[in-house]
């Protein structure tokens, strides 16, 4: 599969790369760290980063970022997702999916729709430690630009390391990474910190998190009118599950168009089945969805299936 997803990557001119909704580290890692491996392959390759949607605000903290497009005009050889579970999340709008001549779809989570004409999907811990496997493929060697994007990705997707879709393997990824020179420390510190405000909607979420104690489950809903950004909110479920009596987690948020966005995160229960009830889906321990149904039917269907 490597080497074939290789073979259209040399077939192309115009490569455009595409992460979801939404995007998060790990996606936009994958996709910066894939462009600079492609372009380190092949120097004639035109590749652009493509995400229309709200990019996090740290990402103006890190070196070697690239211009990321919100759109693309001209024709497209290859399209290329990364990080993206299902179509309906490619952040890039419907014409320019119709109009490339070739599309693939690199992927890790387990609810993959297999939506293109090529779709690589392994269970692993991030986009970003899967895309490492296309180095010695490539024939090219890690530099400290590939690197960074590489290991922003792994800890957004492993909270640096503390989660279960953590394995041997991941960690010599990481250690091949550190030893291409990258600063970890500035990596983990643009990513994981918070600004007061931030800090000050985490300790909402759990003062004001709604428990039920038979079934380990918190939940907290922001409205569509709360002063909260996309960078603030991001995070709120992982850190309401760092409560010990709590086992599931689910951050909701009113969007303006009055749908609701959830993200999941859980020590043990499928909560990618629950998901899947509202068209959403990820991993078994974190999944996330988008569905117009109201708050109170989401956590009846919820609470009914952690039952």
């Amino acid at each position: 599969m490597l080497e074939k997803i290789k073979e259209e990557i040399l077939k192309a001119n115009k490569i455009v790369l595409v992460g979801h909704v939404r995007p998060d580290g790990d996606c936009i890692g994958a996709c910066v760290a894939f462009k600079y491996m492609i372009e380190k392959m092949d120097a004639t390759k035109q590749v652009k980063v493509c995400i229309n949607d709200e990019l996090p605000k740290y990402l103006e903290k890190l070196d070697y970022l690239p211009k990321i497009y919100d759109k693309v005009n001209d024709e497209i050889d290859l399209l290329i997702s990364l990080d993206v579970a299902n179509i309906e999340r490619v952040a890039i709008d419907t014409e320019s999916i119709s109009k490339a001549k070739k599309t693939i779809a690199i992927d890790h989570h387990i609810s993959n729709k297999k939506y293109f004409d090529i779709n690589y999907v392994v269970d692993i811990s991030s986009a970003s430690e899967l895309i490492y496997r296309f180095l010695d493929v490539f024939n090219i060697t890690l530099d400290k630009k590939i690197a960074t994007y590489m290991y922003l990705g792994i800890i957004n997707d492993t909270g640096n390391f503390k989660h279960n879709n953590v394995t041997d393997k991941t960690f010599l990824v990481a250690s091949k990474l550190a030893e291409s020179g990258i600063n970890m420390n500035k990596i983990y510190q643009v990513l994981f910190s918070k600004t007061r405000k931030k800090a000050s909607l985490f300790s909402k979420s759990i003062v004001n998190g709604v428990y039920d104690e038979s079934l380990k489950f918190m939940y907290f809903f922001l409205p569509k009118d709360s002063e909260y950004t996309k960078d603030d909110t991001d995070g709120v479920s992982e850190y309401m599950l760092t409560i010990d009596d709590v086992d599931v987690s689910l951050f909701l948020q009113e969007e303006s168009d009055n749908t609701i966005k959830g993200s999941f995160r859980s020590k043990g229960p499928d909560v990618n089945m629950i998901a899947s009830k509202f068209n959403g889906g990820g991993h078994i321990l974190a999944s996330g969805f988008k569905t117009d149904k109201k708050l109170e039917e989401i956590i009846e269907v919820t609470k009914r299936l952690l039952k």
